[in-house]
């Protein structure tokens, strides 16, 4: 493999690992709307889950939507699944 070719394996590895931590916060925030009962906080879970849906499935481009979505995970989605997982 050239350097170039390993480059854009690692790349793919890194969203890949990005793409795997937000559909784990989508499946958080599906659990959470399983439980809540109150229509207002229902509302802002099913808005949550489907912002990480998309951000799922963007976080693997190469434009700068996706370079901001890898910024959001790992500065503000890497602590919430740190915190999640001490919990545990």
């Amino acid at each position: 493999m050239t350097e170039r070719q390993l480059e854009i394996a690692r790349t793919f590895t890194d969203k890949e690992v990005m793409a795997n931590a937000i559909a784990k916060l989508r499946t958080l925030t599906l659990n959470k709307l399983l439980t809540v009962e109150d229509p207002e906080e229902r509302a802002n879970l099913i808005e949550q889950q489907a912002t990480l849906e998309y951000e799922e499935m963007a976080v693997l481009g190469d434009d700068e939507v996706s370079k901001n979505i890898q910024d959001k995970v790992v500065k503000l989605y890497s602590p919430i699944l740190k915190a999640y997982y001490e919990e545990k």
